[in-house]
């Protein structure tokens, strides 16, 4: 074969086959890639979705179990108040949510006390609340639907969907058991929960390639978000599912579903016997990797036409240059060691042939200098890994904190709005207390249910407070110079030498008396040192050592460290134990909020706080302040 034909078929195979294995490969990797994305994507979306309607349905069942307090305080002696009583009563519990279509007492064979609470016209007064509209008849189903024989053992329950109203919402049935005196005193309170809001939210999280289903506990769907008008009931049916009903556990499959490939992640929410289905079309899903496949398959025939251009132009220029250069090669094959290679020009070939007549006086010292090179380029690589590992935990870092910070400024907003809204009527329930533990006597058998009350009340201040701190940020004008290490002492002393002689906890102070200043407020970070230490000493159930240690890692940065001995934290525990609420501690008064508390206020100093533990060996806090700096006259 000529040089021509043969630099044409090169060029093709060096730029085409390399440009389409590189193509094709990219395809499948996106593919993969991009569908591995969507499931992940697709199943946290199921399980929020799954979180948010148990987190709901829990509320109503736990509003329902409290106002069973209220009852048990109405009753006079060993009896039930009289009906008209009753029914107050359950028009109070039917007030507490308008996701309450109806509210019903029955006794321990199912049958109604007093008349259900329920709306069949709208109200005049929109301070009754949205409540979905029902028929007498919608109101009568309740009853019969109520899973008496397990409510009454298990202390509550949840039945079937009822479909109820003008437009056929489907309702959930909560029950709960009410223990009141005597053989007979036991009811039974029972509600049908409207999904109306429920829907409205999987609406919202729809689109024109996604669909987010409720499944009842036969597997029927009883919500769409894609869907309107009353819900359709039909079995859903998922690949390899033998039997109808509601699968038990979580999975992602791709299957087929109203017409469409979709890949569908289902996640049960079995205490209410509930399952959230999100389905996105597999075509629109994949359809950017299926982009991509046309785009690379058109840039591998440019690519060979112009390879194939290329090498022809190429092969006419050098074939006689290449045929002088074969002859001098034969000659010095053949045995001519005095034969040189003439330079007829000064291109490539005209160098080519100078190197090939200096390559054996020159091929030493290049190895030699290769090797030098080989070792720098080996040096370089270690040291840019190196960097590149701390830049990438630098970074690392910074993002937890932006979204820790993120995270605590939404617990902020919404603590700001909650905390308006319970304090008002908080207020009123804490006084009314107060007032009935005055007027009751010692030996009146209401009095601790009343003090318990009380407790209570004054539990939820303590949360509502919390909540306030963290939606308050601190204005840096009212900071004032401070000395750390009389923080700290304040702290201690606060906490108690007595307290941790007690807890067998030995206390290791390494602090500098004559510390940098920071600027702050000594209250605020008083009580995140306390924080820090009570916890310290709470890791330690069988004692150990406490060391508090302030350092200077910078001219312009204060390090305070606390470090216990104590059981140490969890690796999957340790990223959310600054978020809101989350705790691992069994006492019920604890309610995860002051690491969160901690965070805010260091934060707001314009601080970092940083965590390391290890199960078994302890845990160390180290607490990062600016220095403060004074400013110069001239500024």
């Amino acid at each position: 074969m000529k040089l021509l034909p043969k630099f044409a078929l090169l060029s093709i195979g060096v730029a085409a086959v390399p440009l389409a294995i590189a193509g094709y490969s990219s395809i499948r990797v996106s593919q993969a890639a991009l569908r591995e994305a969507i499931e992940g994507h697709e199943v946290l979306l199921a399980r929020q979705i799954s979180e948010y309607v148990s987190s709901q349905l829990g509320n109503l069942r736990a509003t329902m179990a409290v106002e069973t307090r209220i009852l048990d305080l109405t009753r006079v002696g060993t009896s039930l108040p009289a009906d008209e009583a009753l029914r107050k009563f359950l028009h109070l519990v039917y007030h507490q949510s308008d996701d309450f279509s109806v509210v019903a007492l029955l006794d321990k064979s199912g049958k109604p006390v007093v008349p259900s609470a329920y709306q069949s016209v709208a109200p005049r007064n929109d301070s009754y609340g949205v409540h979905d509209l029902l028929s007498e008849e919608d109101a009568a189903r309740l009853p019969g639907l109520v899973p008496v024989e397990r409510t009454l053992r298990e202390g509550s329950a949840v039945g079937p969907i009822l479909l109820a109203g003008d437009e056929r919402t489907p309702h959930v049935v909560l029950a709960v058991r009410y223990d009141g005196p005597g053989e007979d005193g036991t009811r039974i309170i029972a509600a049908a929960a409207s999904l109306r809001r429920t829907a409205d939210h999987l609406a919202s999280l729809s689109t024109n390639d996604r669909d987010v289903l409720l499944l009842d506990r036969e597997g029927r769907v009883i919500v769409s978000g894609r869907s309107i008008g009353p819900p359709s009931l039909v079995a859903k049916r998922f690949p390899g599912q033998r039997r109808p009903g509601l699968p038990e556990n979580w999975f992602v499959a791709e299957y087929e579903s109203g017409g469409h490939d979709v890949i569908g992640a289902y996640v049960p929410a079995p205490v209410f016997m509930l399952g959230v289905v999100v389905e996105r079309w597999v075509d629109s899903a994949l359809r950017p990797a299926r982009r991509l496949g046309w785009t690379t398959a058109y840039w591998v025939g440019v690519a060979a036409f112009v390879a194939a251009l290329v090498g022809a132009a190429l092969a006419r220029s050098l074939s006689s240059r290449v045929g002088s250069l074969l002859r001098g090669s034969h000659d010095i094959a053949a045995g001519k060691l005095d034969t040189r290679l003439e330079v007829s020009s000064d291109d490539e070939l005209g160098e080519l042939a100078k190197s090939f007549n200096a390559m054996v006086s020159s091929l030493s010292a290049a190895r030699s200098e290769i090797t030098q090179h080989a070792a720098q380029i080996m040096e370089w690589n270690e040291n840019l890994e190196q960097r590149v590992q701390e830049k990438t935990r630098e970074l690392r870092d910074a993002q937890d904190l932006l979204l820790r910070s993120r995270a605590l400024a939404a617990i902020g907003s919404l603590g700001a709005g909650v905390a308006h809204e319970i304090n008002n009527p908080l207020t009123g329930v804490l006084g009314l207390a107060q007032l009935a533990l005055a007027d009751l006597a010692k030996d009146h058998p209401a009095r601790a249910m009343v003090q318990d009350l009380e407790k209570e009340a004054l539990r939820i201040q303590g949360i509502v407070a919390n909540l306030l701190r963290l939606s308050q940020r601190q204005s840096r004008e009212g900071l004032r110079v401070l000395n750390i290490a009389t923080i700290l002492d304040d702290a201690i002393e606060l906490c108690g030498s007595q307290n941790l002689a007690s807890a067998k906890v030995e206390l290791v102070k390494r602090v500098a008396e004559a510390s940098p200043p920071v600027r702050g407020n000594a209250l605020q970070l008083q009580a995140a040192f306390i924080q820090l230490i009570q916890n310290a000493v709470a890791a330690m159930d069988e004692g150990g050592t406490l060391t508090i240690e302030t350092t200077l890692p910078e001219e312009t940065l204060l390090r305070v460290r606390f470090s216990d001995t104590g059981r140490g934290i969890k690796p999957e525990h340790l990223s959310r134990i600054f978020d809101p609420f989350f705790t691992t501690k069994a006492q019920r008064t604890d309610t995860g909020i002051g690491l969160s508390v901690v965070h805010k206020i260091i934060e707001d100093h314009g601080g970092t706080i940083r965590v390391e533990s290890t199960v078994g060996s302890g845990t160390t806090f180290w607490v990062t302040l600016p220095v403060d700096q004074p400013k110069s006259h001239l500024a």
